[in-house]
């Protein structure tokens, strides 16, 4: 009898200390086993690509997260740190990939894929009994409750911050509508936040407001009149305010910031330079060689002709060499006539006699014009002498 109270005792003091091994195991490392095994306070970059929808990029830096792209903005901490929370989803099942139809499961190819630093997961379909999402990553296939896809398929204008300034930077002066706004009122805007941030509509009516910074740099707006709608017109955003500030104005504050650095000059590419085929006028390097010709790119180029459009066009060049087999045009004047009077021997010559130049035929011309000066004198040379009867 008191053997079997002994064996009885030491099976509940085994399962008791099983239980308590179970416990701890649970407890302990041996938990449940979550999707990844990263703490978001470690991560240093974000990225998240949709098929069909721009590329979601966000960096974080010493202010906090920073969308990079599709536009240039400080992010919303909040709304990341709800995404992030999907490296502690819990894991319902998994199993490897290479052992799964991934087509079925909407993983091959993937239309939506998170990557934190080194680690890419991929989202596919439901599991249509228990309504939980595929999730791929480093070989295996993982089940997860679909808590978080409505973040991933979100617009990136739901990524972009509250606060229509960025972080860690004060403003230093400010201007509504072109008049300071007293110091009170500048410093309240760093403190501002929106109630939602839209894309800009085409209603763009507002007051302009410029906000400078210790750099110098500036933010411009549009500010409605009742304060509330601020539109940013370089990102096409709208920040919407429940409480708008008081902005009062003062005419005599004067603005402490650099002139604002002008925008980098756009990098126009250089032309490469062509090289050009050294003349060799059909010489080689032991003389002409057989066959050989002048290419029409290095040929000398012809005289350009006048534009008939542009009365200021150059005339051509009378000088000119005529090329051969060209008939230069023919001017002549004929030597002096007898009675002192010397003809043109052109087309419209006049009769021999006839005195003037041109366009004035009644006129002499001068005495010994057109004659050769060096052509012999027949009163002087006896061959040329005429004969006497």
């Amino acid at each position: 009898m008191r053997g079997r109270w002994a064996v009885n005792l030491l099976l509940l003091l085994v399962l008791a200390g099983l239980g308590l091994a179970m416990r701890f195991e649970l407890a302990g490392e041996g938990g449940p086993q979550t999707l990844a095994g990263i703490d978001p306070a470690d991560l240093r970059l974000i990225e998240l690509e949709r098929e069909g929808e721009p590329r979601i990029r966000l960096e974080r830096g010493p202010d906090g997260w920073r969308m990079l792209e599709p536009m240039a903005v400080d992010a919303d901490q909040g709304r990341l740190d709800k995404l992030l929370g999907v490296l502690a989803a819990p894991v319902e099942r998994s199993f490897p990939a290479q052992a799964a139809a991934l087509g079925e499961l909407g993983l091959a190819p993937s239309k939506l894929r998170l990557k934190l630093d080194s680690l890419t997961l991929a989202f596919g379909g439901l599991d249509p009994l228990g309504q939980r999402r595929y999730v791929a990553a480093d070989g295996l296939v993982h089940l997860i409750d679909d808590r978080f896809y409505h973040l991933l398929i979100a617009p990136p204008v739901d990524y972009v911050s509250r606060a229509p300034l960025p972080a860690g930077r004060p403003p230093a002066f400010a201007t509504l509508g072109g008049v300071p706004l007293a110091a009170d009122s500048v410093k309240s805007l760093e403190t501002l936040s929106a109630e939602r941030v839209e894309p800009l509509g085409a209603d763009l009516a507002g007051e302009p407001l410029q906000v400078k910074f210790a750099d110098g740099s500036a933010l411009r707006f549009l500010v409605s009149q009742d304060r509330r709608r601020w539109s940013r017109l370089d990102l096409k955003l709208r920040y919407v305010l429940t409480d708008p500030p008081l902005l009062e104005s003062d005419p005599a504050a004067i603005d402490p910031t650099p002139p604002e650095p002008p925008p980098a000059p756009a990098e126009v590419p250089r032309a490469q330079p062509t090289a050009l085929p050294m003349p060799t006028d059909g010489i080689g390097p032991e003389g002409p060689v057989d066959g050989e010709t002048m290419g029409p790119d290095l040929a000398t180029p012809p005289p350009a002709e006048p534009d008939p459009a542009d009365p200021f066009a150059p005339l051509p060049d009378s000088d000119a060499p005529v090329s051969e087999g060209e008939t230069p045009p023919e001017v002549r004047l004929s030597p002096q006539a007898p009675g002192g009077r010397s003809g043109y021997d052109g087309e419209d010559s006049y009769d021999a006699g006839a005195g003037g130049l041109g366009g004035e035929p009644y006129k002499d011309p001068p005495q010994g014009f057109g004659a050769d000066p060096f052509a012999p004198d027949p009163a002087y040379d006896p061959e040329l002498a005429p004969d006497e009867p």
